[in-house]
């Protein structure tokens, strides 16, 4: 079986996606065909990553034989093109998030559903295997009482991620949903969220500093401090696990190309240990994953009511702190 993948958006993001595909492609047979609207930059990615084709017009995408359609676009894009690939047949890849609000997610899920297609959110940090150790570890820390995620850093994007209107918002909603995909992943529901944000210097229209407090069902808090007005700041662990009986942290230190995180150290007992974690490159991991359901007709690794669940909080988060969103009003 050959299957065919069109990259839609081969430039930034989209280069990430290729360099996965290109490695995967021998494995499994697949044909792989870029787009952009500008004819150079289709052409040159054509060249670089030795595409089977490329595209210019997205309609021309819907009308091929294309069997997989990757969106790697600007947020305002993800519900209109998402729908449009899948009404045409296609199953879809889209880069996080799902989209700018809950009515375009839902839009989109309600489509896939009923075409039959197969329709997934590519969140990388969701296939790290450091977050999976530290969730089954997490029991022998007792009762707990806190995790924090943080990711401090500096990024002053140029393009759509300024405008906020095109972002759903600023940092929170594009970076900044891997880490709440994490904590959430880590801590299970929540029933209430407090958020401060505020705007830095990275030059969004959007909120670029957020910190938020999470009270999920257990009982335990989750702090979430999210930045991209922080230079210098990207040393410190990604996320802690607190409990009655010691603590798991992230290892910044044993962090390698393609891997978010890095190996675990846990205290527990008063006994400390390190923890080695399976070294894999997310990127390829989730759309190899993404290709196998495909193929054998399976269900997702990921399911989209996942990054549903992470839009839900980002914009939870946003309504506290003030940062509305598209399509809200004042409260």
């Amino acid at each position: 079986m050959t299957l065919k993948i069109a990259v839609v958006g081969c430039r930034g993001f989209g280069r990430v996606h290729l360099n996965a595909m290109s490695k995967l492609r021998d494995k499994y047979g697949l044909e792989i065909y870029v787009f952009s609207r500008t004819e150079d930059y289709a052409r040159d990615c054509y060249r670089e990553y030795d595409a089977s084709g490329y595209f210019t017009k997205y309609s021309d995408v819907l009308r091929s034989d294309i069997d997989i359609v990757d969106l790697v676009v600007s947020h305002d894009a993800h519900m209109p093109m998402s729908i449009a690939a899948l009404e045409a047949g296609k199953h879809v890849m889209l880069e996080k998030p799902i989209a700018r609000t809950i009515e375009e997610a839902m839009s989109i899920i309600n489509v896939a559903r009923s075409s039959g297609r197969k329709f997934m959110v590519l969140e990388n940090h969701y296939f790290d295997p450091s977050v999976w150790k530290a969730k089954e570890l997490m029991g022998k820390l007792g009762r707990i009482s806190m995790i924090i995620v943080r990711k401090l850093q500096f990024n002053s994007p140029s393009g759509w991620r300024r405008v906020r209107e095109l972002m759903g918002g600023g940092a929170l909603i594009d970076g900044g949903i891997h880490y709440v995909d994490t904590l959430l992943n880590l801590g299970g529901d929540y029933t209430e969220v407090k958020s401060m944000c505020m705007r830095g210097f990275s030059g969004l229209e959007g909120e670029d500093v957020s910190a938020s407090m999470f009270r999920f069902k257990s009982g335990a808090l989750g702090i979430l401090l999210y930045s991209w007005s922080a230079p210098g700041g990207d040393n410190a662990p990604v996320f802690e696990v607190y409990g009655e009986r010691g603590f798991i942290m992230e290892d910044p230190s044993s962090r390698v190309p393609g891997k978010p995180y890095g190996d675990l150290l846990i205290s527990s007992d008063g006994k400390q240990e390190k923890i080695i974690v399976e070294k894999v490159n997310v990127i390829e991991r989730e759309i190899e994953s993404f290709i196998q359901a495909v193929i054998n007709n399976t269900d997702l690794p990921m399911p989209p009511e996942v990054a549903l669940r992470d839009l839900r909080a980002v914009l939870d988060a946003y309504r506290s702190c003030g940062e509305l969103g598209v399509g809200f009003q004042p409260i």
